[in-house]
Parts: C-alpha cells; sequence; structure tokens
C-alpha cells in the first residue's frame, strides 16, 4: 500500500500533474479559435493512439486497426444520435461498446496471425472497413459524409463552443491515461509485457497468450470509440476520408516520437504531429516525406521517442549522483 502511494507521488508524476495544470490555464487563455480546434483534434486523437500504445508498448503488437475502430464508432454515434435521435452520451456508450464488441470479434480472427502477418492484416482491415464506409452511403454518407451532427450535452451542459471541448477532451484524456496507467501495473499489464518481451516464455509461465491479446485488442477498440464518438460530435460533420490508412499512419507515428510504452509521451507526440502541418503548411507536399525521413531518424537515434529521453537524462543523473555520494563515502572513509 505505501508502495502504490509513494509511486502516485513520485516526481515525474507531481510534474506530470503541474505540467496539465498549466496546460489547461494557459491554452484556452491564449489560442485563438483556430488554434483551439487544432488542439481539440490532438486531444481526440491522443486518446484513440492510447490503444496503439497499449498493443505496441506493453504487449509488442503493432496494429494500424484503431483508426478503422475510430470511423466505425463515429458513425455509429452519428447514425443513434442523429437518425434515430438517442441521447447523444447514451449514442456515445453505445456505439463504444459496439466497437469494442467488433474489435472482439475480429481479433478472434486477426490473432491467430502473429508477428508481420497480424499487422499486415491489420493493414488490410483498415482497408476493407474505409472502402465500406466510403461505398456504403446508408451508413457513412458516402465520400459527402454526414452533416448536421446533433451537439453533444452532458450533465445539462451542452458542449457548443470549442473552449468546453478543450476541458471535455482533457477531462476524457487524462481519465483515459490513468486507465492506461492503471492496466500498466495489473496482471494485464504484466501479461502483455511478458508477451512482447518473449511470447514463448510468456506461455510457458501460464500465460494465455491468445486471451490476453484479444483483451487488450478490445480495450484498444473502446479507446478508438471514444475518440471518434468525440471527434464526430466536436467536428458535427464526419466524412470516411478522416478514417484512412494515411491518418492510421500518422497515429502511429504520434505514439512512436513520444514513445511507445509512454503515456505522457504518446499525449506530447499527438500534440506535436497534429501541430506539426500547422507549423509546417508551406511544406505541405512534402509532409509524408518529412514523416517518412524523420521515421527514420526516429529508430536510428531515438527509437524509444521523447519517453526515451527522459529516461536517458534520469539514468545520466542517477549514475552522476550515486557516484558522487561513493566519493564522498570514500573521502570519509
Amino acid at each position: 500500500m505505501k508502495k502504490t502511494v509513494l509511486r502516485y507521488f513520485s516526481i515525474k508524476n507531481i510534474c506530470v500533474f503541474i505540467g496539465l495544470a498549466l496546460f489547461a490555464i494557459v491554452i484556452p487563455n491564449t489560442m485563438n479559435p483556430y488554434a483551439m480546434t487544432v488542439v481539440n483534434s490532438a486531444l481526440g486523437y491522443f486518446i484513440g493512439a492510447l490503444g496503439i500504445s497499449l498493443m505496441l508498448g506493453m504487449g509488442g503488437q503493432m496494429s494500424f486497426a484503431t483508426i478503422s475502430f475510430m470511423g466505425v464508432g463515429a458513425f455509429t454515434t452519428v447514425q443513434f444520435s442523429k437518425t434515430f435521435g438517442m441521447n447523444t452520451v447514451l449514442a456515445m456508450l453505445l456505439s463504444t461498446l459496439i466497437v469494442m464488441a467488433l474489435s472482439g470479434l475480429l481479433g478472434l480472427i486477426l490473432f491467430r496471425l502473429s508477428g508481420a502477418y497480424f499487422t499486415f492484416a491489420t493493414i488490410g482491415l483498415v482497408q476493407i472497413i474505409f472502402n465500406i464506409l466510403v461505398a456504403y452511403k446508408p451508413f457513412s454518407g458516402g465520400g459527402d459524409g454526414i452533416t448536421g451532427i446533433p451537439k453533444l450535452s452532458f450533465l445539462g451542459i451542452t458542449f457548443n463552443n470549442l473552449y468546453t471541448w478543450f476541458y471535455l477532451f482533457l477531462a476524457v484524456s487524462v481519465t483515459c491515461g490513468l486507465i492506461v496507467e492503471r492496466i500498466r501495473h495489473s496482471a494485464l499489464g504484466r501479461s502483455l509485457a511478458s508477451i512482447r518481451d518473449n511470447e514463448i516464455a510468456a506461455q510457458t509461465l501460464g500465460v494465455d497468450v491468445y486471451r490476453v491479446k484479444i483483451i487488450a485488442f478490445i480495450i484498444a477498440g473502446g479507446f478508438a470509440g471514444i475518440s471518434g464518438s468525440l471527434i464526430a460530435y466536436h467536428n458535427a460533420s464526419i466524412s470516411a476520408f478522416l478514417f484512412s490508412y494515411n491518418t492510421s499512419t500518422t497515429l502511429v507515428v504520434m505514439v512512436m516520437l513520444g514513445g511507445v510504452n509512454s503515456t505522457t509521451g504518446t499525449f506530447l507526440g499527438s500534440l506535436l504531429v497534429t501541430m506539426l502541418p500547422e507549423w509546417l503548411r508551406f511544406l505541405d507536399k512534402y509532409l509524408r516525406f518529412i514523416y517518412g525521413i524523420g521515421i527514420i531518424l526516429l529508430m536510428i537515434f531515438m527509437p524509444q521517442g521523447l519517453a526515451g529521453i527522459y529516461g536517458a537524462l534520469k539514468s545520466k543523473l542517477r549514475r552522476r549522483l550515486t557516484g558522487k555520494a561513493v566519493q564522498k563515502e570514500h573521502a570519509n572513509s
């Protein structure tokens, strides 16, 4: 119990808390409406990217399917709330459950594969679902998408401006991030880590590898469903082209830049990658080229992303302090 309390009050967590508090205060008071739209989008993508961090960082399973589940979640929510007139929050919760059920069903099939075969299968899944969304107009509006989406209303609050949306996105992001951190220190997280490190050894130790992978895939689908639903309500219009393979690779870049096994790193990566096109608007035609070069350099010089830099600095500082303590002890003796 004491160790758990100390873990939550570590220097790192205190710094994260202070950073989030400053973020919540500074952003709404300094950003114009357009910049707020970009920041809100980054937070929405962060929620979905947490699923990739869970699958890849904890479990070592590279999945591109997050964007597809986001798309299904978004359009299902829109159908429930706009077509059937369902309460907006209930529509979001129900669509998230449907996405989790779909991810579980697909997981039963996809996890018959492993390694690169599983990854390529998720790429194929992205292409299949994207083409279904583009072609099936009764569900998605086809290439034109759907407009006039009802405004999200919760506990008497109608989210009808960018600033209230910012606080909602931030609250959901923090909640989902805490859930991921809780999973990281749970039996499920330890099972995923053992699968990531050595799948055969994990099986030998009694881990039900197939079952654990499916559970992680379902949880990742839940994050994707919430993300897609919130983005649909926030944008008030939705198109299948938001959920293409290109966007899927962008989500993976977010996680890799921040650190595949770091929730805080994923948060920073989501912000940086979403803001990058705005900062490099004059290089818009070459953005994918820049992403490609960036990923190569990232894997060579920063394989653990931004979180890896923090870890390296922390280890270097600890070694230096330990060295000084040893020198002092020798001097006194």
